[in-house]
């Protein structure tokens, strides 16, 4: 009985701390952002080109990712894999690029609900741009994980 009661005891402590580790208070904001941060703060109300800077800069690093890797991809010697044919490239290719279509949607919608607090603010726009900023960074990290020859991995 003691066993179960200890054992009871010390699943309630680790249960509490690991489901309190995901609702820290102070986790950072998909909304937030240094860069477009600092655009507004030096810049004010005439930040919109800084801020355009910022998107153009982060759209030019994501598509570059995508194309690379889309490359990557379309020309990795399929004979490589287990029995491997143009057909599992080219499924993967699709996948990809399809996966690549879904998200850029998905980033507008997710973007857009995380952002709605703030439409009809001047601060509107910085506040989506910086939610798109930061989720360009994140799929830029997904597709450089994504590796045709799984030894690369």
């Amino acid at each position: 009985m003691i066993k179960l009661l200890s054992a009871y005891i010390v699943y309630s402590i680790i249960s509490f701390f690991s489901a309190n580790s995901y609702a820290t208070p102070n986790s950072p904001s998909i909304v937030d952002n240094k860069e477009v941060s600092i655009c507004v703060e030096k810049y004010g109300d005439n930040s919109s080109e800084c801020l355009g800077t910022l998107s153009d800069i982060t759209e030019t690093k994501l598509n570059t990712a995508y194309r690379e890797k889309l490359y990557e991809i379309s020309h990795y010697d399929y004979r490589q894999w287990w029995m491997g044919g143009s057909k599992q490239r080219e499924a993967m290719k699709d996948a990809f690029i399809r996966s690549q279509k879904l998200w850029l949607e998905y980033r507008q919608d997710y973007c857009k609900s995380a952002s709605t607090g703030a439409e009809g603010t001047k601060d509107y726009g910085a506040i989506s741009l910086a939610c798109l900023i930061n989720m360009d960074i994140r799929r830029i990290d997904e597709i450089k994980m994504i590796h045709p020859d799984l030894s690369d991995g």
